[in-house]
C-alpha cells in the first residue's frame, strides 16, 4: 500500500480522482488550497497544521452512510491510540471534550470510492475559533503525536475497515456505542426545517434512529446535521 506525499495540493480527494487507479493508495499533502468537507464545507488546510489524507478503494456496494461510519470509525481508531478521550459523533466526526478534532469525506465515483480525512494537529485557539463548529487540535488538547506513524496507523485502519465493509463484517454497533449522542436529546437540522428528538441508536444500514412528536424517524447523513442539545 502506498503513500504519496506533496507539498501542497488543491484536495488530496480531488487529486485522487484523476490518478490511474490504484487500490488502497493513499495521498497526504501538507497544506490544501481547496480542502473541503461535508456539505461542501471549506477545511482549514494551512501547511503543517493538520493531517489531511485520502486513500482510493474499489467501489463497495454500501449506502455512503453506513460506508462514512465504517470510515469514521477508523479514524476514531487512531486517534484512541493516543489518548482514550476521543468519541464519535453521528455519521463521522471525531470529538474530544465537547470539541470537533477530524472529519472525513467519502466520496463515490462509478469506479472508485475515495475517503478524505482531516485531523487537526497543531491549530491554536485563535486560527479556530472563526470555524462555525466548536473545533480544537492535539497541540491544544496536550496530545502528543508522531506524524508518520499517525498516517502509517490511519492508513491501516481504513483499509481494515473497508475489507469489514466489503466482507459485510462492520456493525454499526461499533460506532454506536463510542458515540455519546444515543440517548440524549438533539437538535436535527433537515434542509430548512429544524426541530429536537431523541436520539435512539443506528440501525444495520447505518440510519439514525430518532424519536419525535410525530413518531419514529430514520435519517441519513445525506439529509440531516445533528448537535446535541446541552
Amino acid at each position: 500500500m502506498r503513500v504519496l506525499y506533496f507539498e501542497e495540493l488543491p484536495s488530496t480527494n480531488d487529486y485522487l480522482k484523476t490518478v490511474p487507479f490504484e487500490p488502497f493508495l493513499g495521498v497526504v499533502a501538507l497544506s490544501q488550497t481547496a480542502g473541503r468537507g461535508r456539505r461542501g464545507r471549506k477545511w482549514l488546510s494551512e501547511r503543517g497544521k493538520g493531517l489531511y489524507f485520502s486513500v482510493l478503494f474499489p467501489p463497495l456496494k454500501r449506502n455512503l452512510t453506513l460506508t462514512g461510519l465504517a470510515f469514521g470509525y477508523a479514524v476514531y481508531k487512531t486517534l484512541t491510540e493516543l489518548s482514550p478521550s476521543f468519541y464519535l459523533k453521528w455519521p463521522n466526526d471525531v470529538y474530544i471534550n465537547g470539541r470537533k478534532i477530524a472529519g472525513i469525506l467519502p466520496e463515490l465515483l462509478k469506479e472508485r470510492l475515495i475517503v478524505g480525512v482531516g485531523i487537526n494537529l497543531l491549530y491554536t485557539e485563535k486560527k479556530l475559533s472563526n470555524l462555525t463548529h466548536r473545533a480544537t487540535s492535539l497541540f491544544l488538547e496536550g496530545i502528543d503525536f508522531d506524524y508518520e506513524k499517525l498516517v502509517n496507523s490511519l492508513h491501516k485502519n481504513l483499509v481494515e475497515l473497508y475489507r469489514k465493509l466489503e466482507r459485510g463484517e462492520f456493525s454499526p454497533a461499533l460506532f454506536e456505542k463510542a458515540c455519546p449522542l444515543i440517548g440524549h436529546e438533539i437538535t436535527v437540522i433537515e434542509g430548512e426545517k429544524v426541530y429536537n428528538a431523541l436520539a435512539l441508536g443506528i440501525d444495520k444500514e447505518g440510519a439514525l434512529i430518532v424519536e419525535t412528536e410525530s413518531g419514529i424517524k430514520r435519517l441519513f447523513s445525506a439529509e440531516v446535521s445533528v448537535r446535541e442539545v446541552k
